[in-house]
């Protein structure tokens, strides 16, 4: 009998949750939430992510798999292990496939709309709003530090990175989406996007939960192994063996 344990990026906070609710027939796993944003410092993504893996195996003697719910997030994934567990990781770039149910959905809206500003509960909870919330707190630290002048380069640099966007789309899961509409269209307006809704769909993130781990969809890393980036699109991930440590007459 399986033992499992999920260590994700809290956007997925609200999905997690209601599938695991929603179970019925399968003892859902226990979850565990890292916050949203740390991809942007691949190096403390990585450090977090692993206390996290070892705190939760110490934790847990019994625990047989650990479920992370990440994509290549900056490459902050690499080097990452566990002593016991088999690591279990869906072949993602980010979580968009996941909240849309595949990877194949995720390719179809890329090469329909590739500017695609996307929204999701937890997106717009942690990310979306706080950033744009935080614009004037912002300006007000850029002035401190460099000056006024440079402040206002730096925030037009932000907004250049919106005007990269053609639109924003929310993904809606039955019963999530529905509530977030006013707060979607909040941030579309102030993100000058207009706002477009796609259904979410279950599918990708109920596998991840409760298996089975197809290896199409799926990477598992044996106990002791290192998750490594693949240069392989496809792939994504892969495990190796840790090197050897030196020998006493090297």
């Amino acid at each position: 009998m399986m033992n499992r344990a999920v260590i994700a990026c809290e956007v997925m906070r609200y999905e997690m949750e209601k599938l695991c609710a929603d179970s019925q027939k399968e003892k859902a796993p226990s979850l565990h939430f890292l916050r949203q944003g740390l991809h942007d410092t691949p190096k403390l993504l990585k450090e977090e992510l692993q206390a996290k893996i070892n705190e939760v195996e110490s934790a847990n003697p019994t625990l047989t798999h650990l479920i992370l719910g990440y994509g290549l997030c900056g490459q902050g994934l690499t080097g990452i292990r566990a002593e016991r567990c088999e690591l279990v990781l869906p072949r993602v770039h980010d979580c968009i496939p996941l909240l849309i149910g595949s990877v194949a959905a995720h390719q179809k809206e890329h090469s329909r709309e590739c500017g695609t500003y996307w929204f999701s509960p937890g997106w717009l909870t942690w990310s979306v709003l706080p950033y744009l919330d935080n614009q004037t707190m912002r300006l007000a630290h850029y002035e401190k530090q460099y000056g006024s002048d440079k402040a206002k380069l730096l925030m037009e640099m932000e907004e250049g990175v919106l005007a990269n966007y053609t639109r924003a789309c929310l993904i809606e899961w039955p019963g999530l989406g529905e509530t977030f509409r006013d707060k979607a269209a909040e941030a579309a307006k102030r993100s000058r996007l207009p706002l477009s809704t796609m259904k979410g769909a279950s599918t990708y993130i109920k596998a991840l939960l409760f298996g089975p781990w197809d290896t199409s969809q799926f990477v598992r890393i044996p106990p002791g192994q290192i998750l490594c980036q693949s240069m392989d699109t496809e792939e994504v991930f892969h495990a190796e063996k840790p090197a050897l440590p030196p020998k006493d007459n090297e």
